[in-house]
Protein backbone atom coordinates (compact mmCIF):
# COMPACT_ATOMS: atom_id res chain seq x y z
CA UNK A 1 0.00 0.00 0.00
CA UNK A 2 1.53 3.37 -1.09
CA UNK A 3 -1.20 5.49 1.09
CA UNK A 4 -2.29 5.31 4.18
CA UNK A 5 -5.61 4.61 3.80
CA UNK A 6 -8.22 4.26 0.96
CA UNK A 7 -11.51 6.71 1.72
CA UNK A 8 -14.58 5.15 2.03
CA UNK A 9 -16.92 7.77 2.54
CA UNK A 10 -19.64 9.07 -0.06
CA UNK A 11 -18.96 11.49 -2.77
CA UNK A 12 -20.78 14.14 -1.17
CA UNK A 13 -18.76 13.72 1.92
CA UNK A 14 -15.75 13.67 0.94
CA UNK A 15 -16.23 16.57 -1.84
CA UNK A 16 -17.92 18.87 1.26
CA UNK A 17 -14.62 17.96 3.54
CA UNK A 18 -12.35 19.19 0.40
CA UNK A 19 -14.04 22.30 0.10
CA UNK A 20 -14.50 22.82 3.61
CA UNK A 21 -10.15 22.29 4.10
CA UNK A 22 -9.82 24.61 1.29
CA UNK A 23 -11.49 27.96 2.79
CA UNK A 24 -9.49 27.38 5.93
CA UNK A 25 -6.61 26.60 4.08
CA UNK A 26 -6.26 29.21 1.42
CA UNK A 27 -6.77 32.24 4.00
CA UNK A 28 -4.20 30.94 5.84
CA UNK A 29 -1.83 31.18 3.38
CA UNK A 30 -2.86 34.31 1.99
CA UNK A 31 -2.07 35.81 5.75
CA UNK A 32 1.36 33.65 6.06
CA UNK A 33 2.07 35.16 2.62
CA UNK A 34 2.02 38.27 3.89
CA UNK A 35 3.51 37.82 7.28
CA UNK A 36 5.33 34.98 7.49
CA UNK A 37 6.27 34.17 3.98
CA UNK A 38 9.28 31.92 5.29
CA UNK A 39 6.60 29.91 7.67
CA UNK A 40 4.81 29.08 4.43
CA UNK A 41 7.83 27.62 2.51
CA UNK A 42 8.08 25.49 5.69
CA UNK A 43 4.37 24.27 5.44
CA UNK A 44 4.48 23.92 1.71
CA UNK A 45 8.00 22.53 2.07
CA UNK A 46 6.32 20.05 4.90
CA UNK A 47 3.02 19.08 3.35
CA UNK A 48 5.27 17.84 -0.14
CA UNK A 49 7.38 16.04 2.21
CA UNK A 50 4.51 14.38 3.31
CA UNK A 51 3.37 13.75 -0.15
CA UNK A 52 6.44 12.05 -0.94
CA UNK A 53 6.58 9.84 1.45
CA UNK A 54 3.21 8.73 0.92
CA UNK A 55 3.72 8.27 -2.53
CA UNK A 56 6.51 5.54 -1.75
CA UNK A 57 9.36 4.83 -3.98
CA UNK A 58 12.74 6.31 -4.65
CA UNK A 59 11.97 10.18 -4.14
CA UNK A 60 12.21 10.55 -0.46
CA UNK A 61 15.37 8.17 -0.33
CA UNK A 62 17.10 10.82 -2.95
CA UNK A 63 15.99 14.28 -1.46
CA UNK A 64 16.96 13.10 1.86
CA UNK A 65 20.60 12.37 0.50
CA UNK A 66 20.55 15.40 -1.43
CA UNK A 67 19.15 17.82 1.36
CA UNK A 68 22.16 16.69 3.90
CA UNK A 69 24.83 18.38 1.87
CA UNK A 70 23.02 21.23 1.28
CA UNK A 71 22.73 22.15 5.08
CA UNK A 72 26.64 23.76 3.87
CA UNK A 73 25.23 26.54 2.26
CA UNK A 74 23.62 28.18 5.57
CA UNK A 75 26.21 29.81 7.94
CA UNK A 76 26.86 27.26 10.62
CA UNK A 77 27.39 29.82 13.15
CA UNK A 78 23.62 30.76 12.23
CA UNK A 79 20.37 30.49 13.89
CA UNK A 80 18.94 29.36 10.57
CA UNK A 81 21.33 26.54 10.57
CA UNK A 82 20.30 25.51 13.86
CA UNK A 83 16.40 25.39 13.00
CA UNK A 84 17.30 23.64 9.39
CA UNK A 85 19.01 21.03 10.88
CA UNK A 86 16.15 20.47 13.17
CA UNK A 87 14.07 20.54 10.51
CA UNK A 88 15.90 17.69 8.95
CA UNK A 89 16.37 15.73 11.33
CA UNK A 90 12.22 15.94 11.99
CA UNK A 91 11.83 15.04 8.29
CA UNK A 92 13.93 12.07 8.46
CA UNK A 93 12.56 10.30 11.29
CA UNK A 94 8.68 10.86 10.17
CA UNK A 95 10.14 9.04 6.82
CA UNK A 96 11.95 6.38 9.19
CA UNK A 97 7.95 6.16 11.25
CA UNK A 98 6.46 5.49 7.95
CA UNK A 99 9.14 2.88 7.15
CA UNK A 100 8.36 1.32 10.18
CA UNK A 101 4.40 1.32 9.67
CA UNK A 102 5.09 -0.29 6.23
CA UNK A 103 7.31 -2.96 7.20
CA UNK A 104 6.91 -3.67 10.95
CA UNK A 105 8.44 -7.06 10.84
CA UNK A 106 11.70 -5.98 8.64
CA UNK A 107 14.78 -8.35 9.56
CA UNK A 108 18.42 -6.46 10.41
CA UNK A 109 20.79 -8.14 8.58
CA UNK A 110 23.63 -6.55 10.80
CA UNK A 111 22.72 -5.85 14.20
CA UNK A 112 25.89 -5.37 15.45
CA UNK A 113 26.70 -2.65 13.07
CA UNK A 114 23.77 -0.70 14.43
CA UNK A 115 24.28 -0.87 17.88
CA UNK A 116 27.72 0.45 17.25
CA UNK A 117 26.39 3.07 15.47
CA UNK A 118 23.78 3.84 17.87
CA UNK A 119 25.69 3.53 21.04
CA UNK A 120 28.31 5.85 19.62
CA UNK A 121 25.76 8.38 19.15
CA UNK A 122 24.31 8.44 22.29
CA UNK A 123 27.48 8.85 24.35
CA UNK A 124 28.48 11.55 21.58
CA UNK A 125 25.07 13.45 22.50
CA UNK A 126 25.49 12.87 26.06
CA UNK A 127 29.05 13.82 26.47
CA UNK A 128 28.54 17.32 25.05
CA UNK A 129 25.38 18.36 26.50
CA UNK A 130 27.11 17.00 29.73
CA UNK A 131 29.91 19.49 29.10
CA UNK A 132 27.32 21.90 28.28
CA UNK A 133 24.92 21.55 31.48
CA UNK A 134 26.06 20.53 35.37
CA UNK A 135 22.36 19.63 36.00
CA UNK A 136 19.36 17.55 34.61
CA UNK A 137 16.76 20.02 33.08
CA UNK A 138 14.07 19.77 30.67
CA UNK A 139 16.37 21.20 28.21
CA UNK A 140 19.22 19.15 28.51
CA UNK A 141 16.82 16.02 27.90
CA UNK A 142 15.54 18.21 24.54
CA UNK A 143 19.00 18.62 23.35
CA UNK A 144 20.01 15.09 24.50
CA UNK A 145 17.20 14.21 22.46
CA UNK A 146 17.38 16.02 19.17
CA UNK A 147 21.22 14.87 19.11
CA UNK A 148 19.88 11.36 18.95
CA UNK A 149 17.08 11.57 16.45
CA UNK A 150 20.18 11.08 13.20
CA UNK A 151 20.75 7.88 15.16
CA UNK A 152 17.13 7.37 15.82
CA UNK A 153 16.32 6.96 12.10
CA UNK A 154 19.04 4.94 11.73
CA UNK A 155 17.76 2.37 14.45
CA UNK A 156 14.38 2.30 12.27
CA UNK A 157 15.36 2.85 9.10
CA UNK A 158 18.83 0.99 7.79
CA UNK A 159 17.25 -2.10 8.06
CA UNK A 160 14.40 -1.42 5.67
CA UNK A 161 16.21 0.14 3.16
CA UNK A 162 16.19 -3.41 1.26
CA UNK A 163 15.44 -2.47 -2.21
CA UNK A 164 18.87 -1.88 -4.52
CA UNK A 165 16.80 1.05 -5.85
CA UNK A 166 16.22 3.09 -2.70
CA UNK A 167 19.89 2.64 -1.72
CA UNK A 168 21.17 4.24 -4.49
CA UNK A 169 18.79 6.43 -4.83
CA UNK A 170 20.22 7.50 -1.47
CA UNK A 171 23.53 7.75 -2.45
CA UNK A 172 23.12 9.48 -5.49
CA UNK A 173 21.19 12.03 -4.03
CA UNK A 174 24.82 12.38 -1.96
CA UNK A 175 26.60 12.65 -4.33
CA UNK A 176 24.16 15.32 -6.13
CA UNK A 177 24.24 17.21 -3.17
CA UNK A 178 28.14 17.30 -2.97
CA UNK A 179 27.68 18.47 -6.69
CA UNK A 180 25.76 21.76 -5.74
CA UNK A 181 27.96 22.67 -2.80
CA UNK A 182 30.95 22.03 -4.81
CA UNK A 183 29.65 24.14 -7.83
CA UNK A 184 28.41 26.99 -5.07
CA UNK A 185 32.82 27.19 -3.56
CA UNK A 186 33.71 27.14 -7.21
CA UNK A 187 31.30 29.98 -8.24
CA UNK A 188 33.29 31.70 -5.20
CA UNK A 189 36.54 30.61 -5.09
CA UNK A 190 39.37 33.73 -5.23
CA UNK A 191 41.70 31.21 -6.20
CA UNK A 192 39.98 31.00 -9.36
CA UNK A 193 38.92 34.08 -10.04
CA UNK A 194 41.96 36.52 -8.83
CA UNK A 195 44.41 33.77 -8.80
CA UNK A 196 45.35 33.70 -5.20
CA UNK A 197 48.95 31.42 -4.38
CA UNK A 198 50.48 29.83 -1.53
CA UNK A 199 49.00 31.01 1.87
CA UNK A 200 46.30 33.82 0.56
CA UNK A 201 45.04 30.76 -1.43
CA UNK A 202 44.54 28.66 1.73
CA UNK A 203 43.74 31.33 3.93
CA UNK A 204 40.54 32.08 1.49
CA UNK A 205 39.15 28.84 1.58
CA UNK A 206 37.97 29.24 5.16
CA UNK A 207 35.70 32.94 3.98
CA UNK A 208 33.72 30.69 1.49
CA UNK A 209 30.52 28.88 2.82
CA UNK A 210 30.69 30.00 6.57
CA UNK A 211 33.70 27.97 7.10
CA UNK A 212 35.81 25.61 4.82
CA UNK A 213 37.65 23.55 7.19
CA UNK A 214 38.02 20.02 5.92
CA UNK A 215 34.43 18.57 6.08
CA UNK A 216 34.14 19.74 2.78
CA UNK A 217 36.80 18.44 1.13
CA UNK A 218 35.71 14.66 2.67
CA UNK A 219 32.52 15.57 1.65
CA UNK A 220 33.34 16.06 -2.14
CA UNK A 221 35.53 12.84 -2.32
CA UNK A 222 32.55 10.93 -0.76
CA UNK A 223 30.77 12.12 -4.09
CA UNK A 224 33.26 10.82 -6.35
CA UNK A 225 33.48 8.07 -4.89
CA UNK A 226 30.09 7.48 -5.42
CA UNK A 227 29.63 8.64 -8.59
CA UNK A 228 32.44 6.55 -9.69
CA UNK A 229 31.79 3.48 -7.28
CA UNK A 230 27.59 3.19 -8.39
CA UNK A 231 28.32 1.85 -11.87
CA UNK A 232 25.66 2.79 -15.06
CA UNK A 233 26.24 2.60 -18.54
CA UNK A 234 23.54 5.89 -18.63
CA UNK A 235 24.12 9.15 -18.49
CA UNK A 236 28.20 8.87 -18.51
CA UNK A 237 28.76 12.38 -19.63
CA UNK A 238 26.86 13.65 -17.20
CA UNK A 239 28.92 11.92 -14.80
CA UNK A 240 32.25 12.43 -16.14
CA UNK A 241 31.06 16.42 -16.26
CA UNK A 242 29.91 16.04 -12.43
CA UNK A 243 33.78 14.00 -11.58
CA UNK A 244 35.93 16.56 -13.00
CA UNK A 245 33.24 19.67 -11.20
CA UNK A 246 34.27 17.35 -7.74
CA UNK A 247 37.73 17.09 -8.79
CA UNK A 248 38.05 20.61 -9.34
CA UNK A 249 36.40 21.33 -5.96
CA UNK A 250 39.03 19.14 -4.16
CA UNK A 251 41.94 20.35 -5.19
CA UNK A 252 41.09 24.10 -4.81
CA UNK A 253 39.87 23.22 -0.77
CA UNK A 254 43.79 22.80 -0.42
CA UNK A 255 42.50 19.96 1.96
CA UNK A 256 45.72 17.68 1.82
CA UNK A 257 43.61 14.80 3.88
CA UNK A 258 41.28 15.28 1.24
CA UNK A 259 44.26 14.62 -1.31
CA UNK A 260 44.92 11.46 0.35
CA UNK A 261 41.22 9.87 0.71
CA UNK A 262 40.17 10.89 -2.98
CA UNK A 263 43.49 9.01 -3.69
CA UNK A 264 43.26 5.77 -1.65
CA UNK A 265 38.86 5.73 -2.01
CA UNK A 266 39.93 5.88 -6.16
CA UNK A 267 42.38 3.21 -6.25
CA UNK A 268 40.39 0.51 -4.24
CA UNK A 269 37.53 0.91 -6.00
CA UNK A 270 39.47 -0.49 -8.81
CA UNK A 271 41.70 -2.86 -7.05
CA UNK A 272 40.27 -5.75 -8.62
CA UNK A 273 40.56 -4.88 -12.09
CA UNK A 274 44.13 -4.84 -12.83
CA UNK A 275 44.21 -3.68 -16.00
CA UNK A 276 41.84 -0.68 -14.64
CA UNK A 277 43.95 -0.11 -11.83
CA UNK A 278 47.43 0.03 -13.33
CA UNK A 279 45.43 2.49 -15.68
CA UNK A 280 43.89 4.62 -13.08
CA UNK A 281 47.44 4.70 -10.64
CA UNK A 282 49.38 5.81 -13.98
CA UNK A 283 46.89 8.57 -14.45
CA UNK A 284 47.11 9.38 -11.22
CA UNK A 285 50.88 10.05 -11.24
CA UNK A 286 50.86 12.11 -14.57
CA UNK A 287 48.04 14.12 -12.87
CA UNK A 288 50.71 14.94 -10.00
CA UNK A 289 53.63 15.10 -11.73
CA UNK A 290 51.97 17.35 -14.70
CA UNK A 291 48.24 18.53 -14.36
CA UNK A 292 48.22 19.59 -10.66
CA UNK A 293 47.56 23.85 -10.57
CA UNK A 294 50.28 26.09 -9.29
CA UNK A 295 48.36 26.94 -6.18
CA UNK A 296 47.81 23.28 -4.72
CA UNK A 297 51.56 22.85 -5.88
CA UNK A 298 52.18 26.07 -3.19
CA UNK A 299 50.21 24.67 -0.93
CA UNK A 300 51.73 20.48 -0.81
CA UNK A 301 55.00 22.54 -0.90
CA UNK A 302 54.23 24.53 2.35
CA UNK A 303 54.02 20.74 4.08
CA UNK A 304 57.83 20.24 4.24
CA UNK A 305 60.91 21.82 2.86
CA UNK A 306 64.33 20.76 3.75
CA UNK A 307 65.66 23.92 5.05
CA UNK A 308 62.43 24.75 7.80
CA UNK A 309 61.45 20.98 7.82
CA UNK A 310 57.18 20.34 8.50
CA UNK A 311 55.52 23.69 8.40
CA UNK A 312 53.36 24.88 11.38
CA UNK A 313 50.25 22.96 10.76
CA UNK A 314 51.82 19.65 10.05
CA UNK A 315 54.13 20.84 13.73
CA UNK A 316 50.77 21.87 15.45
CA UNK A 317 49.29 18.22 14.82
CA UNK A 318 51.84 16.48 15.84
CA UNK A 319 52.23 17.82 19.26
CA UNK A 320 48.75 17.57 19.39
CA UNK A 321 48.52 13.79 18.97
CA UNK A 322 50.99 13.48 21.67
CA UNK A 323 48.80 15.66 23.64
CA UNK A 324 45.74 14.35 23.14
CA UNK A 325 47.52 10.78 24.09
CA UNK A 326 48.61 12.29 27.23
CA UNK A 327 45.01 13.14 27.98
CA UNK A 328 43.76 9.55 27.56
CA UNK A 329 46.48 8.19 29.94
CA UNK A 330 45.39 10.63 32.52
CA UNK A 331 42.22 9.72 32.73
CA UNK A 332 41.56 6.41 31.05
CA UNK A 333 37.87 5.31 32.24
CA UNK A 334 36.18 8.60 31.21
CA UNK A 335 37.98 10.95 29.51
CA UNK A 336 38.92 14.28 30.01
CA UNK A 337 35.47 15.19 29.27
CA UNK A 338 33.61 16.76 26.06
CA UNK A 339 35.40 20.16 24.72
CA UNK A 340 37.76 19.82 27.13
CA UNK A 341 40.58 19.31 24.84
CA UNK A 342 41.48 23.16 24.66
CA UNK A 343 41.30 23.56 28.53
CA UNK A 344 43.34 20.35 29.24
CA UNK A 345 46.23 21.83 26.90
CA UNK A 346 45.97 25.14 28.70
CA UNK A 347 46.53 23.43 32.34
CA UNK A 348 49.27 21.10 31.25
CA UNK A 349 51.04 23.47 29.67
CA UNK A 350 51.07 21.32 26.11
CA UNK A 351 49.66 23.84 24.16
CA UNK A 352 51.75 24.18 20.74
CA UNK A 353 53.57 26.77 19.83
CA UNK A 354 53.18 28.63 16.60
CA UNK A 355 54.68 32.18 15.16
CA UNK A 356 56.52 32.28 18.68
CA UNK A 357 53.48 31.88 21.34
CA UNK A 358 51.48 29.37 22.44
CA UNK A 359 48.20 28.59 20.32
CA UNK A 360 45.11 27.74 22.95
CA UNK A 361 42.03 27.41 20.94
CA UNK A 362 42.40 24.10 19.98
CA UNK A 363 38.95 22.26 20.92
CA UNK A 364 40.09 18.78 19.15
CA UNK A 365 43.42 17.04 18.26
CA UNK A 366 43.40 16.71 14.75
CA UNK A 367 42.64 12.93 15.18
CA UNK A 368 39.47 11.69 15.24
CA UNK A 369 40.30 8.55 17.35
CA UNK A 370 42.90 10.20 19.55
CA UNK A 371 40.30 12.87 20.13
CA UNK A 372 37.62 10.32 20.96
CA UNK A 373 39.94 8.31 23.23
CA UNK A 374 41.18 11.21 25.20
CA UNK A 375 37.77 13.37 25.47
CA UNK A 376 35.58 9.87 26.02
CA UNK A 377 37.54 7.84 27.75
CA UNK A 378 38.56 3.69 26.23
CA UNK A 379 34.33 3.33 26.17
CA UNK A 380 33.77 5.79 23.47
CA UNK A 381 36.97 5.55 21.81
CA UNK A 382 36.81 2.01 21.35
CA UNK A 383 33.30 2.73 19.99
CA UNK A 384 34.61 4.97 17.48
CA UNK A 385 36.89 2.44 16.12
CA UNK A 386 34.69 -0.34 16.38
CA UNK A 387 32.02 1.17 14.09
CA UNK A 388 34.84 0.95 11.24
CA UNK A 389 35.68 -2.33 11.91
CA UNK A 390 32.14 -3.67 11.80
CA UNK A 391 31.34 -1.40 8.93
CA UNK A 392 34.61 -2.79 6.99
CA UNK A 393 33.75 -6.72 7.87
CA UNK A 394 30.06 -5.98 6.82
CA UNK A 395 31.46 -4.71 2.99
CA UNK A 396 33.83 -7.33 2.74
CA UNK A 397 30.85 -9.88 3.52
CA UNK A 398 28.33 -7.99 0.88
CA UNK A 399 31.29 -7.80 -1.50
CA UNK A 400 31.76 -11.18 -1.99
CA UNK A 401 27.90 -11.54 -3.08
CA UNK A 402 28.85 -9.24 -5.95
CA UNK A 403 27.39 -5.89 -4.34
CA UNK A 404 28.21 -2.82 -6.07
CA UNK A 405 26.81 -0.48 -3.42
CA UNK A 406 28.83 -2.27 -0.76
CA UNK A 407 32.05 -1.51 -2.76
CA UNK A 408 30.78 1.37 -2.96
CA UNK A 409 30.48 2.32 0.61
CA UNK A 410 34.10 0.54 1.61
CA UNK A 411 35.49 2.85 -0.35
CA UNK A 412 33.75 5.69 1.32
CA UNK A 413 34.44 3.96 4.37
CA UNK A 414 38.50 4.46 3.73
CA UNK A 415 37.98 8.01 2.64
CA UNK A 416 36.57 8.70 6.04
CA UNK A 417 38.99 6.53 7.64
CA UNK A 418 42.01 8.36 6.13
CA UNK A 419 40.37 11.70 6.67
CA UNK A 420 39.87 11.06 9.90
CA UNK A 421 43.35 10.45 10.82
CA UNK A 422 44.11 14.45 10.55
CA UNK A 423 40.51 15.75 11.54
CA UNK A 424 37.70 15.41 13.27
CA UNK A 425 34.99 15.09 10.18
CA UNK A 426 32.70 13.01 12.19
CA UNK A 427 32.20 15.36 14.56
CA UNK A 428 30.97 17.80 12.34
CA UNK A 429 26.99 16.76 12.35
CA UNK A 430 26.50 17.67 8.84
CA UNK A 431 29.15 15.31 7.72
CA UNK A 432 28.32 12.87 10.52
CA UNK A 433 24.82 12.59 9.07
CA UNK A 434 26.26 11.71 5.43
CA UNK A 435 28.26 8.98 7.10
CA UNK A 436 25.35 7.17 8.51
CA UNK A 437 23.26 7.74 5.44
CA UNK A 438 26.07 5.92 3.94
CA UNK A 439 26.21 3.37 6.65
CA UNK A 440 22.86 2.49 6.22
CA UNK A 441 22.73 0.83 3.34
CA UNK A 442 24.54 -1.57 4.45
CA UNK A 443 22.32 -2.79 6.93
CA UNK A 444 19.20 -3.93 5.13
CA UNK A 445 21.32 -5.89 2.50
CA UNK A 446 21.07 -9.83 2.96
CA UNK A 447 24.27 -11.87 3.29
CA UNK A 448 25.72 -15.12 5.40
CA UNK A 449 27.38 -12.90 7.70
Amino acid sequence: MNRLFTPVAPDFVRTGTALAIGLIIAPLAGVLAATQPLLLLAFLGAAMWVALILRGGRSAFFVTGMAVPLLYLIDVRSALFSQALLALYGMTCLHALYLVAQQPDSRQWSRQLVALVVAWGAVVALAARTSASDSLSLRFVVTVGIGLLPYLWFALAASRITDIDRQRALLSGIALGAVVVAVVFLVNSRSLTDGLQGRDAWIDTYTIIGSLKNSLGLLWVIGWTLLLGLRTREWRLIRGALLIVLLVAILFSFSRSSYMALIVATLLLYHDRSLKLWVVAGAIGAFLLFGLPDAVWARLEMTWTPGRGFDPSAETRIELWGAAINAFLSAPLTGIGWGKFSEYLVRTGQAPVAAGSAVYDLGYAHNYFLSAFAMTGIGGGVLSVGIFVAAWMRTQALIAHQSHVARAVQAVLLAVLVSSLFGEPLFDPILAFVFILVLACLVGQQSEA
